[in-house]
């Protein structure tokens, strides 16, 4: 393969956000092929195997949820239950940007499922909102997929089909994921949805389809009735905004004690919840803490 080929096999291979429309706007869909954010989240997380599918479900969901929305508006879908799994956390922007972290139990609660009793939070940040719009549902199935179509279903009441694949290889990480979110709008024909449906079914698993080289944008045609508008195209990446001095800033907020006893314990390392990032602090960076927190009193 040139260098050329493997350069346009690399983009056709990316992980992308698909927002498409199709039977004159009254069809939206959102198709997501997210399988490197979904390994580089199980990797960054060290996620045993259900945790990292259910991240990476969610992942795709929040990401083909943010396709509809505009510039750095946000999606958060949560998950939380009384299982061995407490929070199953994504959150995107429309931009392409996504993160999120799965929450365990402690090995004391002797938990048997993943989420158990629980329920499912989506909340979106947008422009005109001085407020997040939040929708709850109960938890139906604890699998993310299933529960999502019960949010649009009871909190939206948008008539939706929604899978969400993820597939594993024999070393337990994640292989593939994919997701596909399909919603009929005012005007949508019966006759539209449940094309749409019947091949919702019928198609085995998207993984199967990514496998054998669709790509977002192809899936979507695939699915749509008629000929398919492709609205926007986006490639995603995991993604976290966190850095050493955001850190450092909230580190000013615990106080000059806390951050001495910090120091002498040799507690520096600093974890990001969201991305799993990790940073150090070194005798400088106290300095400099300490030195701004003492400022006001000289």
């Amino acid at each position: 393969m040139t260098d050329l080929s493997a350069l346009k096999q690399k983009f056709r291979m990316r992980d992308r956000v698909v927002h498409a429309m199709a039977a004159e706007g009254t069809v939206r869909a959102a198709v997501v092929v997210s399988t490197t954010c979904a390994q580089h989240a199980q990797q960054r997380h060290r996620l045993e195997p259900v945790g990292a599918v259910l991240l990476a479900r969610a992942l795709s969901a929040a990401s083909m949820m943010a396709s509809f929305l505009k510039g750095e508006e946000r999606i958060i879908v949560e998950a939380k239950g009384d299982g061995f799994i407490r929070t199953v956390y994504a959150e995107a922007l429309q931009i392409g940007e996504v993160r999120g972290f799965v929450e365990y139990a402690s090995a004391a609660d002797g938990c048997s499922s993943a989420l158990g009793t629980g329920i499912l939070q989506v909340r979106k940040i947008l422009y005109n909102k001085a407020e997040p719009i939040v929708g709850i549902v109960e938890l139906r199935a604890g699998n993310i997929t299933t529960d999502l179509a019960h949010y649009f279903w009871q909190s939206e009441q948008i008539p939706t089909g929604v899978r969400l694949d993820v597939t594993l290889d024999d070393h337990q990480r994640i292989e593939c994921a994919a997701g596909i979110l399909v919603q009929a709008l005012p005007g949508a024909r019966r006759e539209q949805l449940r094309y749409i449906y019947d091949f919702l079914q019928n198609i085995g698993t998207l993984c199967e389809l990514v496998k054998a080289g669709y790509t977002a944008e192809e899936i979507a045609r695939q699915t749509l009735p008629g000929d398919a508008e492709i609205f926007s195209s986006t490639p995603m990446d995991f993604f976290c905004r966190c850095s050493k001095e955001r850190f450092k800033e909230m580190l000013l907020s615990i106080g000059e004690q806390e951050l001495l006893e910090m120091r002498a314990c040799g507690q520096n390392e600093l974890v990001c919840q969201y991305c799993g990032e990790r940073y150090y602090l070194d005798d400088s960076d106290f300095e400099e803490l300490l030195s701004q927190l003492r400022a006001p009193k000289n």
